[in-house]
């Protein structure tokens, strides 16, 4: 049922971390998929390692022309798009008052605009077979909020949004839309910020400590989520957010009470 054999998958953020990681399992599982993202080098290398029909496309997930571009070469070059899995995202750290204005749009842009102007641009190929699945990497800081990350949370909470108004209004055309909301990421995207957070890493540890599984999602889970719902494992579903969180949000963990 979680196979993709002969489905064709568009993946964004490929060229590393979780979006690699995606694209690799997908393709096991039988897709044929193209990598995207504007980290050029990486992205053509992780498509080499995947091996098979895996290919690579430049993209600038805020530019519409690149979408554009994206997706008529991936029709090209198979006829069809099954799956966009709306992933590419950029993080920024600080408070409200040391957000700044423009960098809180650049992260809105690239985490919110950038999967719905994915969603716009899949939406022809997706109508005209009658179906498809599109799956967004949201976050456990679009389910909850957390100090420090104004920005993020907020664009995380934003693709949950787009995913549920859109779910309702192309669900009658055969195409299903879901988020991921991942406990875990990549962890170059704090490298900005490691040095400072290197002082309270065991606040950091003890927050991922504190949950019914403990520590952070890892790719490979992330990614199996993602499978799940881009195959037809996920038949009739639509709208949904699967946390992957190892229980962080269904509560709090206290140690004493399980001797009860």
């Amino acid at each position: 049922m979680s196979r993709l054999d002969d489905r064709v998958a568009l993946v964004t953020g490929a060229s590393r971390g979780v979006g690699a990681q995606v694209a690799k399992t997908l393709a096991e599982a039988g897709a044929k998929v193209v990598l995207a993202d504007v980290l050029v080098p990486e992205g053509e290398k992780v498509a080499g390692e995947i091996g098979g029909e895996a290919a690579f496309e430049p993209l600038d997930v805020t530019n519409e022309d690149d979408w554009g571009r994206a997706v008529e070469a991936t029709l090209a070059r198979h006829g069809r798009i099954d799956v966009l899995v709306n992933n590419a995202a950029i993080l920024h750290l600080g408070t409200v008052e040391n957000t700044p204005p423009e960098v809180f749009r650049r992260v809105l842009e690239v985490n919110t605009v950038g999967p719905y102007l994915g969603t716009r641009a899949v939406l022809a190929p997706m109508k005209a077979q009658g179906s498809g699945s599109i799956v967004h990497i949201s976050s456990i800081d679009g389910l909850v909020g957390m100090n420090g990350v104004c920005a993020y949370s907020a664009s995380k909470f934003g693709v949950r949004g787009l995913a549920k108004s859109t779910a309702l209004e192309l669900g009658r055309s055969g195409i299903r839309v879901n988020s991921v909301c991942a406990a875990g990421g990549n962890p170059e995207m704090y490298g900005p910020w490691m040095e400072k957070m290197v002082s309270f890493l065991d606040q950091t540890q003890a927050y991922q400590e504190n949950r019914g599984i403990p520590g952070g999602a890892s790719f490979e889970q992330i990614a199996k989520a993602v499978l799940y719902l881009a195959s037809d494992a996920s038949e009739g579903v639509t709208g949904i957010d699967l946390p992957v969180d190892g229980g962080a949000t269904a509560g709090k963990w206290i140690e004493g009470f399980n001797s009860l």
